[in-house]
Formats: C-alpha cells, sequence, structure tokens
C-alpha cells in the first residue's frame, strides 16, 4: 500500500459552502474534503481520456469508483511550508488537548483521563512532530453578494427583491496538505495520470465559473505507507479519527458504534490469521458528532445526509499481545479505512498515544521574494509607500508646530513659505534665508524646537527634526512586512530624496504656524 501526498494553494478566495442555518450566510470549510480532490481529479481524467460514459473506462473505474484510492482530506498548514520541511503533519486538534487560559500551556487529558482545572477545550487544526504542537489558523473573509440564482437575473445582474446572502471564503495564499492512500496494483496507473495533467491551475469549491476556486496543485512521489508506532510501555493508547467515520449501519449512541467499530477491526485481524481480542467496554471515548452531505454535480442533486463520528475523536484502543506482525496489518487495516464512504477518504483512524510534556512552537514567518514583479508594479508601490512617508513626515512637521510659541508677526513665515513652494533645491533654499535682514532673522531664533532655534536648525549643522526617525517603522510596519517590501521592491524603498523631506517638513512647519497665528 502507497501513499501519494499533495499540497494546495490558494491562488484566489475558496468557498467550500457547509450546513449552516443562516440563509444569508454560507460558511466556509476550513479544510479541503477527500470528496473535492476526487472530483477535481476525476474531472482531469475524463478531459484527459476524452471519456464519455467514464465508469464504463476501467482505469476510471479503478481509480475513483472501485475504492482502491482512498482521497484524503486536506488540512491546512498557513501561509508557508517551513514546519512541514521540519516534519510536521497537519490534523485536526484532538479533543484530549486542552490548552491554559493565557494560551501558553497545553495538556493531554487522555494521559490520566481527568479534566485538568484552568485549562479549557481546544479546536481547529494543528501542526505536531513528536511532542511539539504548533496551532494553525485558516484566515476567512465574508463577501455581500446579490441572490442570482434564475438565468434571467444572472443577465440582468441585480435582484428585484433586494435577496442577498454573504460567503464566507478562505483567503489566498494558504497551503493545505493532504494524500492520497492507493492499492499497490493501481499505483503505476495514477502515476501515469499524475504526470500528464497540469494541476497549477485548478478549479474547486463553490461560484468556480466567477472569482472563486482558483488554486494550484502539486503531486509529490509515491511512497510505503508508514507502520503506525506502539509504545508497549504506553498504556494510554488511543484510536484517533483524523477524518470523519460514518458508520454502515444506522445508530443511536457512540458506545454503539465504538463497538461495532472494533469489532469490525477484530474481524478484519482474523481474517489474515490474528485472534487477538480487544477491549470493548468500560473504555474511554473523546468524541463529538456531525452531519455530513454534499453536492454531486453528476446527479445535479444533493447526498443523503449521514451522521459521523468527528474528526479529532479518539477512542481507547486496548488489545492483547501487540506484536509487529499484528501492528503491520492493523497499519493495513486503518489505511485502508473503514465504514461508509471510505473512498473519499473518510474513517481513516490512526493509532494516538498519550503526550506529556507538549511544546507549544510559534509559527514560523516566512519572506516569499516574487520575482515575478512588473517594472510598473514594482515603480507604482514605490510611489505608495513614497506619498504614505511624504504624509508622515507633514505630521511630524504639525505636531512640532504644535509645541513652539506663536509669533507676533508672520511676515518672516509667508516669506519663507514662498520660497519653499518654488522649485529650489536645500541648499537654494538657505542661501535665500541667509540674505534676510537681521529683524527677519531674530524671528527664527525666537522659534525654538527642543531648545533649538529654527535659525540653528537651517544654518549650523545639526540633524533636522526628522533625520533619526525610520520611516519603515513609523508606519508601523513589522519586521516581516519591512523584509518583505524590501526583497520585492527594492532595499531603498524607504529611502526619500533629502530634498524632498526638507522642503515638505520645514513647508508644512511653517503652515502651521502661520495658522496659529
Amino acid at each position: 500500500m502507497k501513499k501519494i501526498e499533495y499540497i494546495i494553494e490558494t491562488l484566489a478566495p475558496v468557498s467550500l459552502a457547509e450546513k449552516n442555518n443562516d440563509n444569508t450566510l454560507y460558511v466556509t470549510k476550513k479544510y479541503i474534503p477527500g470528496s473535492i480532490i476526487r472530483g477535481m481529479l476525476a474531472g482531469k481524467f475524463i478531459k484527459y481520456k476524452n471519456l464519455i460514459n467514464a465508469h464504463e473506462d476501467e482505469e476510471f473505474f479503478n481509480i475513483f469508483l472501485s475504492g482502491k484510492v482512498r482521497f484524503l482530506s486536506a488540512y491546512p498548514v498557513g501561509k508557508n511550508l517551513k514546519l512541514l520541511k521540519k516534519g510536521f503533519s497537519p490534523m485536526n486538534i484532538p479533543l484530549s488537548l486542552v490548552c491554559s487560559k493565557d494560551g501558553k500551556s497545553i495538556k493531554d487529558i487522555s494521559l490520566n483521563k481527568q479534566i485538568t482545572p484552568g485549562y479549557k477545550k481546544m479546536n481547529g487544526f494543528m501542526l505536531k512532530d513528536n511532542n511539539e504542537i504548533c496551532k494553525v489558523d485558516v484566515n476567512t473573509q465574508v463577501e455581500l453578494h446579490m441572490a442570482r440564482n434564475s438565468d434571467k437575473l444572472r443577465l440582468i445582474g441585480s435582484n428585484k427583491d433586494g435577496r442577498i446572502f454573504n460567503y464566507e471564503y478562505i483567503e489566498p495564499n494558504q497551503f493545505f496538505k493532504g494524500y492520497m492512500i492507493i492499492d499497490d496494483d493501481v499505483v503505476d496507473c495514477i502515476e501515469d495520470f499524475l504526470d500528464s495533467i497540469d494541476l497549477t491551475n485548478i478549479h474547486i469549491g463553490r461560484s468556480k465559473n466567477i472569482q472563486y476556486g482558483k488554486c494550484s496543485c502539486k503531486m509529490g512521489k509515491s511512497l510505503d505507507c508508514d507502520i503506525f508506532k506502539y509504545n508497549l510501555s504506553n498504556k494510554n493508547v488511543y484510536l484517533q479519527a483524523i477524518t470523519p467515520y460514518i458508520p454502515i449501519k444506522e445508530w443511536q449512541s457512540v458506545d454503539e458504534v465504538v463497538s461495532s467499530l472494533l469489532s469490525d477491526i477484530e474481524k478484519q485481524l482474523k481474517k489474515v490469521g490474528f485472534n487477538v481480542n480487544i477491549k470493548k467496554e468500560n473504555i474511554s471515548i473523546l468524541s463529538t458528532c456531525e452531519e455530513l452531505s454534499g453536492y454531486v454535480n453528476v446527479w445535479q442533486s444533493m447526498r443523503e445526509r449521514k451522521v459521523a463520528i468527528s474528526a479529532g475523536s479518539l477512542i481507547e484502543f486496548i488489545i492483547d499481545k501487540m506484536d509487529t506482525d499484528i501492528l503491520k496489518n492493523l497499519s493495513e487495516i486503518l489505511y485502508s479505512g473503514l465504514g461508509c464512504r471510505y473512498e473519499e477518504g473518510f474513517g481513516q483512524f490512526r493509532i494516538w498515544q498519550s503526550m506529556d510534556d507538549i511544546k507549544i512552537v510559534d509559527y514560523p514567518t516566512e519572506v516569499i521574494s516574487r520575482d515575478n514583479i512588473s517594472d510598473e508594479v514594482r515603480k507604482n508601490a514605490r510611489e505608495i509607500i513614497h506619498r504614505r512617508i511624504i504624509l508622515e513626515v507633514r505630521k511630524k512637521a504639525i505636531m512640532d508646530a504644535e509645541k513652539i510659541n506663536p509669533l507676533k508677526s508672520k511676515n518672516v513665515l509667508n516669506r519663507i513659505e514662498r520660497i519653499l513652494l518654488s522649485n529650489y533645491k536645500e541648499e537654494t533654499i538657505k542661501q535665500e534665508i541667509s540674505e534676510f535682514k537681521s529683524i527677519a532673522k531674530d524671528n527664527l531664533r525666537k522659534i525654538r524646537l527642543n531648545g533649538i532655534t529654527m535659525y540653528d536648525f537651517l544654518f549650523k549643522d545639526l540633524k533636522m527634526p526628522y533625520d533619526d526617525i525610520k520611516w519603515e517603522k513609523y508606519l508601523e510596519l513589522d519586521g516581516n512586512k519591512i523584509e518583505l517590501l524590501k526583497n520585492d521592491l527594492g532595499y531603498n524603498v524607504f529611502d526619500i530624496d533629502k530634498n524632498i523631506l526638507f522642503k515638505e517638513y520645514w513647508l508644512w512647519f511653517v503652515k502651521h504656524l502661520k495658522k496659529r497665528n
């Protein structure tokens, strides 16, 4: 049994609508379900082989309909792949993990099976490597749309009744990682198919025919599925649902589902020659339930709604006489999937062993340099930053002028303003002011900023009031944004011509002094 990992990057807003009681808001899933990956690849396969009745094609049947390939969901990784390269894997946060209210400590209650005071339940997704954990957030936004369900309303472009709805969507430039579990006899077939198609421009989710859903997908090479680790000295071993589990039969209680699930695993182990006894009563179960549905485009209809055990649920797993051979076969059973719709990635379980001394890892920041920025875009971006810096220079000048006692006369200020509004550069402006009469110069000596006169600022070798300001930090940009802008737009992006700084600062300084007079 092999696995092929894949990474999806959102290039545009992506809406993966799920059930919601609010008719005016379509919320989005925060991960990419395996059924969407399966449907996307099936559509690519049909185009690749020009199929009309796809289900009659043997290769199509083997890959997409036979259950020999399980398409697992892609869980969020964040805005870069730095932790993936270090060996971290994304998953739903197990229900046994709780965090302190300040978020600085995480504990696993499956270790001692006791609720820890002062801690609260964790939700969402995480990246995990051994005992290191990093919580991952999915950035989403909400966008307003007019309701235009009929073709006539689509042509008009509006709704006469004024009906609206809101789409929640996943923001662009985020990564999701999943993988496919593949039976050995179809590995070559699916590898040939994946090597022959272009996945750099795919569309998933709702509203693919407008601005939503554009992504890129990168497939890895086929690898052997890992055999799960099982520490015999650790008695706190659980089955962790990494995708929702849909029982085959209708059910009323979680205990009933768990007993049936463990019996199914027992039977499958017996088929391969291992008579094991898995404890089914008085075991710890941490679980939540959810309703699953979905829209099948081929049928133009909704799927039957099913109640499933949610991903992140844990079932205590006590088995007698565990050894390497049993563990190898157990791994294959769990990779194969259990319950209904296993070909879409549902019913995937892994071994979870209680964690102690959990370390919280901060999500890494990574500066991405974009080499494909056009000269025109780069030029416009630099101009925007320069305009913003000039606005801050003016604000600084006005704030400094507020500290000055107003002059009784503003004649000298009028003369300086006219010179500053000219096309003269700094040296010429100073030369013009140096020719003022002594009375005007004395008035400039009465204007004091932080103990230094305006006359001294202009004619002595002193630092100007704005000289020590780091404009990139003055604009409230953090270190990563500063580095990103420098990479994209040049390391001198925050440098302004000294003549412009001089004229802008003193012009607005003088203007505000005049206003105060």
